[in-house]
């Protein structure tokens, strides 16, 4: 009965978006569990609250049209069950979302105790974070009114772009970023995505050089290669020039290497990236790449699995206060293609688009770009300032620098 209030209670907008990041996906079984999956999907495509009697048209002709007629027949039975069901008052709801709450973490703990009692090397993180994240609670009392002073405003938003963006063009559409914002910038394979992010953090002006610490998980490449970019586009030196020239290198990249700290991350899970932020308190993180991460729970479906990590990735930059740069492919739509949209970010219509403050698409034609300098970066969202476009900027792909 309680998961039935519960599908009834997240049919409100709001009532969803304040509660969709307490509640792992599992926490529901069977035929609930997807009548859930579709009220996320329609949560994401459709800004309006969803009626209950538009659940059966939602569920079996918009996003799964294929399912067979005794499918069909069996979602009917349960949405007229879901009609029957009075939606709880706001305290009853607090309650249902508590129980189900304490039984997800329950379940979810027995599942990663298991496996460490099969041989699964233990990650006792996972579990703090899950108990901490817990712990936070749905009581609405928790979470404090924002001021309204008018000055307190104006000066809160202006430390929501603490961060400058150091590539000229960039800076001047969009200004920069801050603790609580989720990036994510994507492109191509070779079109240079992590000389995107390399030169935003450790180019001249860039991140580091503004005094943020700058924490980066790379499952992309070997970290000490992705260091050596970083090295060549603060110094402004080739890599062959650094052999030929340690000293002068060694002495640039002294001004802010203890800025920015590079790990490799290829087995690590969310709940890890959760656990170093509370201990480390970096003002910024960069995830490359963000859908390579584990994130805790079962999942039957890619979508699923990658719903929860962007879901996961944006309560980490909001709880722990930092700015996030996730990095992520594009399709092939993108392919050779100056103009890209969010649209066409691999896996886009997972959800993930629907998470961020700013995405940025690298584009790059070939038939145009003889000499592999130019990028166009393409705002499609933006939740910073407004701005969209698609500026056009070089890039120096020996030392992983962007600029005019």
């Amino acid at each position: 009965m309680i998961e039935k209030q519960m599908i009834r209670l997240m049919l409100n907008k709001k009532f969803y978006t304040q509660y969709k990041g307490i509640l792992s996906p599992t926490v529901f079984a069977g035929d609930i569990s997807s009548l859930y999956d579709t009220i996320q999907k329609a949560h994401e495509k459709y800004e309006q609250d969803i009626k209950v009697d538009e659940l059966y048209s939602l569920h079996t002709a918009i996003f799964n049209p294929a399912l067979t007629r005794a499918a069909k027949e069996k979602f009917s039975e349960l949405v007229e069950d879901i009609k029957e069901v009075q939606e709880p008052n706001k305290e009853i709801a607090k309650d249902i979302m508590r129980i189900l709450s304490d039984r997800d973490l329950a379940q979810r703990i027995a599942v990663e105790s298991t496996e460490i009692f099969n041989g699964k090397e233990a990650n006792f993180n996972e579990i703090t974070t899950m108990i901490e994240k817990h712990k936070h609670g749905i009581d609405e009392e928790k979470v404090p009114a924002v001021t309204g002073d008018v000055s307190e405003v104006l000066e809160a938003l202006s430390v929501t772009t603490k961060w400058k963006f150091n590539i000229p063009i960039l800076k001047e559409k969009v200004g920069g970023i801050g603790g609580g914002n989720l990036m994510i910038a994507f492109a191509r394979p070779e079109t240079g995505k992590t000389a995107f992010w390399v030169s935003l953090c450790a180019g001249p002006d860039g991140f580091a050089e503004q005094g943020a610490k700058i924490h980066a998980f790379i499952n992309e490449e070997p970290a000490i290669r992705t260091q050596m970019r970083a090295i060549s586009c603060y110094t402004g030196m080739t890599r062959e020039e650094i052999v030929d020239d340690i000293q002068t290198a060694q002495s640039y990249w002294g001004d802010i290497k203890d800025n920015i700290s590079m790990f490799d991350t290829v087995d690590w899970s969310m709940d890890d990236i959760d656990a170093h932020c509370e201990k480390n308190k970096p003002d910024i993180i960069v995830i490359d790449q963000l859908d390579k991460i584990n994130v805790s729970g079962t999942y039957a479906r890619t979508d699923e699995k990658l719903r929860q990590i962007y879901t996961s990735v944006r309560e980490i930059a909001k709880r722990r206060n930092c700015a996030v740069i996730a990095i992520s492919q594009a399709s092939a739509e993108a392919d050779n293609r100056n103009s890209i949209s969010f649209s066409q970010m691999e896996n886009s219509k997972t959800g993930k688009a629907a998470e961020a403050d700013l995405i940025i698409g690298i584009g790059r034609n070939a038939n145009s770009d003889l000499e592999n300098k130019i990028r166009t970066l393409c705002v499609s969202k933006n939740k910073i300032n407004g701005y969209h476009g698609e500026p056009v900027c070089t890039i120096r792909r020996e030392i992983s620098r962007y600029g005019v």
